[in-house]
């Protein structure tokens, strides 16, 4: 989705599927491919979260804040339950939220906002005003759905169907999406369902009916047929990130090979990442999971302070680098490692043998 969308999205996304959130699902289209949703106060009682909004370097997040507090608004308390979602083959992508912003505030903030901010503009509709964010190109739409809801879209010829959904072309009537729905943890301040169709270039069927792709055979991705994400947040200062992981497959033995391969694939992988690092090495081997139940495909991760703490450590040292993780080819030489540093400059650990 565009910055903007994103931006939005960030304080937005808050929402289980129960009475007070029921009417917001009429919005959402019934062909999109997921939504996820989240609830912001639970949101917010994560540290590294209050701490991400707070330190954001984009003077323009800096300064919808201070408005919205000279507004007597808390930014934590002005957005409630909302839903966000995407379609991947129409590339639309949108939203809708409660939030106790009124209209009138919001056009007023809009109309004060500092020179050089990210360009509007408003065009009525069948009495709604539709609000039109341009930056580098892309545009999102806004619009006041209802006095406490908005609706958002990073395609701004859809922004007029969100009131016009009839029952049977809101998401309420994707049987699939919404059995995902009834399994996840509506619980969790974050919560997410998806469906997929994974297709594999060259795919066939040999004489006797089998896949005649021997990528299909060993790897079969393509029987991945969609899930659900949860993330929790525990510990006395709900500081400690845990993330559930559904990946449903249509074949319970396809499921299991995947299981299999996913965890292999981990294991090899989590030396490079950590990069010499056995510390971190160590602490993500122990914080991922596997599992297979039925035709799923179950991974759970808790990141402790801890692990978050080597973590961002690695991000602050520039010392990932997703090339690092690509073994050379067969016939291909292996990669000269890095370049002597500067006087002043760390050496970086050494290339792990491959």
């Amino acid at each position: 989705m565009k910055r903007l969308l994103i931006l939005i999205s960030m304080f937005v996304l808050s929402a289980v599927l129960c009475a007070q959130s029921e009417d917001l699902m009429k919005y959402v289209p019934a062909d999109v491919d997921g939504f996820a949703c989240v609830n912001m106060k639970e949101l917010s009682a994560y540290p590294k979260f209050k701490e991400m909004i707070d330190t954001n370097p984009d003077p323009e997040m800096a300064q919808f804040k201070d408005d919205l507090t000279q507004a007597g608004i808390d930014i934590y308390d002005a957005f409630g339950n909302g839903v966000i979602f995407y379609n991947s083959k129409t590339r639309i992508g949108g939203g809708v939220m409660k939030t106790k912003i009124e209209e009138a505030t919001f056009s007023k903030l809009l109309d004060n906002r500092a020179q050089g901010a990210t360009p509007v503009k408003k065009t009525a509709i069948d009495g709604k005003t539709y609000y039109v964010f341009e930056k580098g190109g892309q545009k999102t739409t806004m619009v006041y759905l209802k006095p406490d809801t908005i609706g958002f879209t990073d395609k701004p010829e859809n922004a007029t169907k969100f009131s016009s959904l009839a029952a049977t072309e809101n998401v309420t009537s994707n049987s699939k999406l919404m059995g995902y729905a009834a399994k996840v943890d509506k619980k969790a301040p974050l919560w997410a369902v998806f469906v997929t169709d994974i297709k594999l270039p060259n795919s066939g069927q040999n004489q006797e009916g089998g896949d005649n792709n021997p990528v299909q055979q060993m790897f079969p991705v393509d029987n991945i047929q969609g899930g659900l994400l949860s993330i929790n947040f525990t510990g006395e200062t709900k500081d400690t990130v845990n993330l559930n992981l559904r990946v449903n497959c249509k074949e319970k033995m396809k499921a299991q090979i995947l299981t299999l391969q996913v965890q292999t694939l981990t294991v090899t992988y989590i030396p490079m990442l950590s990069k010499g690092n056995e510390a971190l090495s160590g602490q993500l081997m122990k914080a991922i999971n596997f599992a297979n139940e039925e035709n799923d495909i179950v991974i759970k991760v808790e990141v402790t302070p801890a692990l978050q703490a080597e973590l961002s450590k690695m991000a602050e040292n520039n010392s990932f680098n997703l090339n690092d993780l690509q073994p050379p080819a067969p016939g291909q030489k292996k990669r000269k490692g890095p370049k002597a540093p500067a006087p002043n400059e760390p050496a970086q650990p050494p290339q792990p043998a491959n």
